[in-house]
């Protein structure tokens, strides 16, 4: 099976990526993802650990969470089923389920999990890769963050990961970011503004509006390949009528963490509150964050980028 390097991974995978993914330069393999028949759940007397939020209330959780031992099972509706174990990944397609977005549920929720079990800390940000160090931003959907991500490419910034920048420290007790694979999701009217040919880029899932955008080669930007210090993060919210950029304070810094950890209650759950909290305050004690506030409207982008790039070079 080819192996291909993914959150600094070195990941064996035996079906074909729709993807792009990186092919690995070499070394042992990290992990295997695998096609499998339909796991057994774990003992059921322990029954599930985590449940998501059911909506409408009274319907069934679209994802519910097992636990045996180092064995994770997660189960999502109509989709199939994750076995995540120390050194391997196995998925289980619902019957009759098509099994292409396995992928999207892969690369995001199911590796965020096994990172984290491994030891990385998973945000829910985009990160690109500046001259001096990289810088994330943080945010939920639609807060802004892979545009804001997307206009750096455009000005020769190298991208590094979008949605999920998975964090280690080093034996220096630097906070690394690591590399996520060449490829972005951006709304159509962003995509249109930032990306040439967007009339040609393929949609995320059929249900979905939000395009796939290839990274280097002959996508949009450059993409950097390894991991590098994570210098700064920043909390977009596009209001107001100036750009001002503010450090919060360490407590703040904490609670905005937290909020924007990729896996979320999730996370908590499989890996522990306290072993997470470590992470979290080693991350808030290294790396300044600041809030960064807006207009609206992507002709603007050009003059928050400067703002970005110039505090940065005063840090």
């Amino acid at each position: 099976m080819p192996i291909y390097r993914l959150f600094g991974r070195n990941v064996s995978v035996e079906t074909p990526w729709v993807t792009p993914v990186v092919r690995s330069p070499g070394g042992p393999i990290d992990l295997v993802v695998e096609i499998l028949p339909r796991p057994e759940l774990p003992p059921l007397d322990a029954g599930p650990f985590f449940r998501s939020a059911a909506s409408p209330p009274g319907a069934e959780s679209w994802l519910t969470a097992y636990r045996d031992g180092e064995r994770y099972l997660l189960r999502f509706l109509d989709v199939g089923d994750f076995l995540i174990e120390p050194g391997r990944i196995g998925f289980s397609p619902s019957k009759d389920a098509d099994p292409a977005p396995y992928e999207a549920y892969l690369l995001g929720i199911v590796f965020g999990l096994w990172l984290e079990l491994s030891g990385s800390l998973c945000l829910h940000a985009s990160a690109v890769n500046p001259p001096s160090c990289a810088i994330g931003f943080l945010g939920f959907n639609r807060a802004g963050k892979s545009t804001l991500a997307a206009s750096f490419l455009g000005a020769n910034v190298p991208f590094l990961t979008d949605d999920v920048l998975s964090l280690d420290l080093d034996e220096r007790g630097r906070v690394m970011a690591q590399p996520g694979f060449p490829q972005m999701r951006l709304w159509p009217a962003s995509a249109h503004e930032l990306v040439r040919n967007s009339h040609q880029l393929e949609p995320v899932h059929p249900d979905f509006d939000k395009r796939r955008v290839p990274v280097g080669g002959r996508g949009h930007g450059a993409f950097h390949d390894s991991a590098v210090e994570l210098g700064a993060l920043f909390l977009p919210v596009r209001e107001g009528s100036a750009i001002e950029l503010s450090r919060v304070s360490p407590s703040e810094a904490m609670i905005e963490l937290v909020r924007h950890s990729f896996l979320g209650a999730l996370g908590e759950a499989a890996v522990g509150v306290a072993r997470r909290f470590e992470r979290i305050a080693a991350v808030a004690a290294r790396v300044p964050i600041f809030r960064l506030s807006y207009p609206d409207g992507l002709k603007q982008l050009p003059r928050v980028r400067e703002a970005i790039l110039e505090r940065l070079s005063a840090l």
